[in-house]
């Protein structure tokens, strides 16, 4: 046979079905367009790679670009931990929106048009969701579609695969959790459901969720976190079972970045801290829009506790005058470090709580991967390649992107529980203004 293109479906098919890993598979698909048809064909989505892929960013941003550079956008460049190489698909469907990693494989995607979807890059099962209009809390002055999009949400996570293999149909048991709006709330959805829901809770200011033992939880920029309790399939309430751990400043808190993940059946918060310029010169600067909800907010603060040091850090960067334009560089702000800690039972008597986060020192043979993406824990051993007692992590902060000059994308790297230093996992250059590199898992 001169041309793999040549080759028979039947004969294809055996080829890939004898492939030992899902990694295999979406690199097959790249040989050429037959063979990136039949994959595509398959009525069950893949599995997501054994180890997340690094998504780049557009190589070229929609705005007042022509149509062939808009065309150029169409294809999606990934790169594979792994082997170190970058493969290209094409992916029209995220042409120019603002997308999030969610897990399972799925993207969740929102466009100027502010539609949300999820999209399966590998499978490209689309799911519709309900818009952004449909959320509770919304901006009362007027936000331009594009700059909406860019930031009105922050974060999502599933609690399973939204597409049932069985009967090719959407799967309604699963549950999108998002954080969204200009002060961090917690909302969710599900396929068929025609509104955003909100969880009701008199905090805000979520940083991050995750779905852990069959419930999701969530943290906020101060290291609170609740667990949301589901009444019903309409309802939700957010608890308060851990307070912010000890020994963190809450002055610099716009300096920490949380996330959550499980990691070995353990439920782990990671800070990540920052420094730089930004943070010397700029930590007072802030932009805020006066904001309103489309209803009253009928909670019950007995069911929570008062967060005061919610983060009104939206912003457009057409706002800022000359002055403050001088001063922006390639590269104001930088990850210095992380802090790891476990949730564990309190013993304590008389605490209110029934947990605590105690300090961890080393992740094991476990990695973890945090960014604009759900959170997430491996085993470094069974990945050849992947550095254990690690974190690995890619530039999240949009509203730190318009104080660069080519947008976010260079805060990005590994950092060693073992050492404290940090080293590159990416050695190229993708950057943007509204999504940077994430990892695709």
């Amino acid at each position: 046979m001169s041309k793999w293109a040549d080759l028979p479906c039947d004969v294809l098919l055996q080829i890939i079905h004898r492939l030992s890993s899902i990694d295999d598979i979406i690199i097959s698909s790249v040989v050429c367009k037959s063979w990136q048809s039949l994959v595509n064909s398959f009525e069950k989505p893949p599995l997501p790679p054994s180890c997340p892929w690094l998504m780049l960013a557009e190589e070229n941003e929609q705005s007042d670009k022509s149509n062939k550079e808009q065309s150029q956008t169409q294809t999606r460049s990934f790169f594979n931990l792994l082997d170190t190489k970058v493969y290209n698909f094409k992916l029209p469907e995220v042409a120019g929106r603002k997308y999030f990693g969610t897990s399972l494989g799925w993207l969740l995607t929102i466009g100027t048009d502010l539609h949300i979807n999820l999209l399966h890059p590998l499978s490209k099962h689309l799911l519709s969701l309900p818009p952004q209009a449909t959320f509770r809390c919304q901006f009362k002055c007027y936000i331009r579609p594009e700059l909406l999009s860019r930031v009105f949400l922050k974060k999502a996570v599933l609690s399973k695969s939204p597409w049932n293999s069985a009967t090719h149909k959407c799967d309604c048991d699963c549950v999108i959790m998002v954080i969204y709006g200009q002060h961090g709330k917690l909302a969710f959805t599900r396929p068929g459901y025609k509104a955003w829901i909100d969880i009701k809770s008199s905090r805000h200011g979520y940083a991050d969720i995750v779905f852990y033992k069959g419930k999701f939880y969530a943290v906020d920029f101060n290291g609170v976190t609740v667990v949301c309790c589901f009444d019903g399939n309409k309802k939700a309430r957010a608890k308060a079972i851990v307070p912010a751990p000890e020994g963190i400043n809450m002055n610099i808190q716009r300096h920490i970045q949380k996330y959550i993940v499980e990691s070995s059946g353990d439920l782990l918060l990671v800070s990540r801290f920052r420094g730089g310029h930004f943070y010397s010169k700029f930590y007072s600067f802030e932009e805020e829009f006066d904001y309103k909800e489309n209803e009253s907010n009928d909670e019950d603060p007995k069911d929570d506790f008062e967060d005061e040091n919610s983060q009104d850090d939206v912003e457009d960067e057409g706002t800022k005058d000359e002055s403050d334009r001088k001063d922006i560089n390639d590269k104001p702000y930088v990850t210095i470090r992380f802090k790891v800690q476990k949730l564990e039972r309190c013993t304590q008597e008389g605490s209110e709580f029934k947990y605590k986060w105690v300090k961890v020192d080393s992740l094991g043979d476990q990695t973890l991967f945090v960014g604009d993406s759900s959170s997430l824990s491996l085993t470094a051993s069974s990945l050849n390649g992947i550095k254990p007692n690690c974190i690995y992590f890619t530039d999240d902060d949009l509203y730190l992107f318009s104080w660069t000059h080519n947008g976010g994308g260079s805060d990005m790297g590994v950092f060693s529980m073992e050492d404290a230093t940090i080293k590159p996992h990416y050695s190229g250059q993708s950057h943007s203004f509204f999504c940077s590199p994430l990892w695709y898992i």
